[in-house]
């Protein structure tokens, strides 16, 4: 195990073997089990090897010191006083260790003579690696060295446990059988520092009901025994041993003498209360615990103390007494439906300081679900001297004129009152065709948001606004950088999908799908019609009508559980697509009105309404309703509005509707390519340039069209592919497989036409997409009919 030890060691060793004539002054620490005894080995076999002498503790004779011989001691301290100093004196190869705690004494014996001191530490999960390789002989994934780091804290005698004895309830036996040599005490200690008290000793006199003088034995006890972290923190697989050895009721009796101790005391006890959560424990002084663990959570584990409130209103504590706090941990960790019930249950008391802030409660969570009218109503009734400016900001959102904002200065305005009285006004200015101007107020926001701890607290977070107003702006490195630093939840999460999809990111933004899927948080309709619609755009963009049809039913169930508002017509214009792909728009028309007559009372600004005008668009193209598309391009054209987004629509919607008119403009179609790809729209540059390569009747149009297409990578659809002169050659293979596409007809007929599996089927139009630079099987059919001659 000699290529474990640290860089020092080894170069110790190396010195051993070059010069084992030369003095050495060694002393090592360290916690028990951390090795001490491997190293004082390793030194005696080198000194052997070189035919030094070596007098270990045994052979020791302290009147006659061995002036050739190198003395190896474990716990050299535990020697008489005048043994050791007879033996620093005339021992010229000295090398020991000592108990923890004797370091003084050891550096007070040695003064005046130079010595090295060596500190052993925990093994990283680099080390466990190379002892499971190199000791052990079996390979060892990096994953599972983290897991086994973590649950043995990096003990070197822990470590090499777990990995011989891979299997955990045997580990745990072999465990449990250590533990009974402790006795009561030394098992009360782990119950008592696996609670956070190792390391105070008033609160393990209390634990262990002795005399503060006894404690210290207790604690060298335990670590002798090797069963504690180099802090004396109890490993994780040392404490699932104890759990399993002690029994629940003498658990409970230490854990609650140590709260009780605690709480009187007026000291921190979350540490002490996630234990007893774990137990289920109850009773007045649990209780009471509980309540002041859940306030000690609140701001860094909003989940653990939505739970810790939970247990003691279970315990009996009054729930009204604790809705407010509790409330704000269940907004804060994602519950928003036990949030509402909790604001009803004080809308429904009698004392009117309750009932208002269960409408603040209620009001706040109500428009953050979605429903930003009625979250209004309550926030306006709450009479809050914050809640006038949140109801104002779900107000704009509706197509309300608002009036100016007041001064954030003026008035006794809570914390939560300034950050809404700047994204007031930086959603009014956004509204305003201001957009510079209004990501600057908006980011204002989100870093006052950040730094009071308010941001989750709000109809939507600071920084999803933000976000919002940055995508419809198409800033979207702006809007990456304030989701990924407000941290996590599904709402940022879906918003960093839709960014990465915008941005014709199809790989990251199915990352992000997958991770909202994956996760246990329930979605109020608003985050559920993101979902499906981000599910959506990544069918269109990525799959096939079949792949747009198995999603549409969500979708246009989520369109019709969520009132229309600015802040949802992202999603809104992908369910309208999706409707015309399907032939139903007229299931989504009144939706498309609605959307269409909030953006009119704000006056219709580009900023808000340029995607949607492009979604509109879109759909008519796919409805064949040349008339109705150009009336979605009209309010794009010519506006003065600053902006990258209209420009490009207006000038990409244009030569769209001249490719589907027979006119294939080259220049003008690869200068308005450009204006999308500009504007971070690489998909729908490629796209543009897609659909005119499978409509051009020239063939060097079509070949330059093609050509351009695939220097917009998208995501990872198809990567950038060098130019070409012609179209790619496709195999024989490839080609029957296209003609067959280009029928219509699915992998599974194309399989068993050509006697071949549909996997292989998929796997041979993967290759033409990549080929070919895109991504939809219409297109793909398209032009695979336009190269090989086929209708299409």
């Amino acid at each position: 195990m000699e290529e474990l030890l640290s860089s020092r060691l080894r170069e110790v060793l190396a010195g051993i073997d070059a010069r084992p004539g030369d003095p050495l002054r060694l002393v090592l620490t360290g916690a028990h089990g951390h090795g001490k005894s491997t190293v004082l080995n390793a030194i005696g076999r080198h000194y052997r090897a070189a035919g030094v002498p070596v007098i270990g503790r045994e052979d020791l004779t302290v009147a006659t010191p061995a002036t050739d011989a190198a003395v190896v001691l474990d716990d050299a301290d535990t020697l008489a006083g005048e043994d050791l100093r007879t033996l620093v004196a005339g021992a010229p190869r000295l090398v020991l260790t000592h108990t923890r705690g004797a370091a003084g004494s050891i550096v007070t014996m040695l003064a005046g003579a130079p010595a090295q001191y060596l500190r052993l530490e925990p093994w990283s999960p680099g080390d466990v690696v190379r002892f499971s390789g190199d000791v052990l002989g079996r390979p060892l994934t990096w994953e599972r060295a983290v897991s086994v780091q973590r649950a043995t804290a990096g003990v070197p005698r822990l470590v090499a446990r777990c990995l011989r004895v891979p299997v955990v309830e045997e580990l745990i036996d072999q465990l449990r059988a250590e533990l009974d040599g402790l006795g009561e005490p030394g098992l009360t200690y782990l119950v008592a520092a696996a609670a956070g008290g190792r390391s105070d000793l008033e609160l393990l006199a209390v634990a262990l009901d002795r005399p503060r003088d006894d404690v210290s034995a207790v604690v060298e006890q335990v670590r002798a025994a090797g069963l504690l972290a180099d802090d004396d923190a109890v490993p994780p697989i040392v404490a699932r041993a104890v759990q399993d050895h002690t029994g629940v009721d003498h658990r409970l009796t230490v854990l609650v003498r140590m709260l009780e101790a605690q709480l009187g005391a007026g000291r921190p006890v979350l540490a002490i209360a996630r234990q007893l959560l774990r137990l289920g424990a109850a009773g007045g002084v649990v209780r009471a615990g509980f309540e002041a663990a859940a306030a000690e959570a609140a701001v860094g584990d909003p989940a653990l103390a939505f739970d810790l409130y939970a247990a003691a209103a279970h315990a009996g504590s009054s729930r009204i007494r604790l809705a407010p706090d509790w409330a704000r941990a269940a907004v804060l960790s994602g519950r928003l439906d036990t949030a509402l019930r909790l604001g009803d249950e004080l809308l429904n008391t009698a004392e009117p300081e309750a009932r208002t802030r269960g409408a603040l409660v209620a009001g706040t969570v109500i428009a953050r679900r979605g429903d930003l009218a009625r979250g209004a109503e309550l926030l306006r009734w709450s009479a809050d001297p914050g809640a006038a400016r949140l109801a104002d900001l779900a107000a704009i959102a509706l197509g309300e004129t608002v009036d100016d904002v007041p001064d954030v200065a003026a008035g006794p305005v809570p914390a939560y009152g300034h950050v809404a009285a700047r994204l007031l006004t930086g959603i009014r200015e956004s509204v305003a065709g201001r957009p510079e101007a209004a990501l600057t107020t908006l980011l204002s926001a989100a870093d006052s948001a950040a730094a009071t701890g308010t941001g989750d607290l709000l109809p939507d977070t600071p920084a999803a606004l933000t976000a919002l107003v940055a995508l419809h702006t198409a800033e979207f490195d702006l809007a990456h950088g304030v989701l990924e630093r407000a941290g996590g939840g599904e709402r940022h999460t879906l918003l960093l999908g839709w960014t990465a999809m915008l941005q014709g990111d199809l790989a990251t933004a199915e990352a992000r799908r997958t991770e909202v899927r994956r996760s246990d948080v329930r979605l109020g309709p608003r985050d559920e019609l993101f979902l499906h619609g981000l599910e959506l755009g990544l069918a269109r963009r990525g799959g096939t009508p079949e792949n747009v049809r198995e999603h549409w039913r969500a979708a246009y169930e989520a369109m019709m559980r969520q009132p229309v508002d600015l802040f949802a017509l992202l999603p809104l214009g992908e369910v309208l697509v999706a409707a015309a792909r399907i032939e139903e728009g007229y299931r989504v028309s009144v939706h498309r009105d609605r959307a269409f007559a909030v953006l009119d009372r704000h006056g219709s600004p580009v900023v808000w309404s340029a995607w949607l005008h492009w979604a509109a668009f879109h759909a008519a193209i796919v409805g064949g309703d040349g008339d109705t598309a150009r009336k979605a391009l009209r309010p794009l054209a010519g506006t003065s509005e600053p902006g990258r987004l209209a420009p490009a629509f207006a000038a990409a919607g244009s030569q769209w509707l001249a490719v589907l008119d027979g006119s294939v403009d080259v220049e003008a179609i690869l200068a308005a390519a450009r204006l999308l790809n500009r504007a971070g729209l690489r998909w729908d540059a490629a796209r543009l340039a897609g659909q005119a390569a499978v409509r051009a009747t020239d063939r060097a149009a079509m070949v330059t069209l093609l050509r351009a297409a695939k220097q917009f990578p998208v995501g990872s659809t198809v990567a950038a592919a060098p130019a070409a002169a012609e179209p790619p050659a496709l195999t024989p293979r490839e080609r029957d497989i296209g003609r067959l596409v280009v029928a219509g007809h699915t992998y599974k007929e194309i399989g068993e036409q050509l006697h071949i599996s549909a996997k292989t089927v998929e796997h041979h139009v993967a290759r033409i997409r990549a080929k070919l630079g895109v991504s939809d099987r219409r297109t793909l059919a398209t032009l695979l009919g336009g190269i090989l001659g086929e209708a299409s």
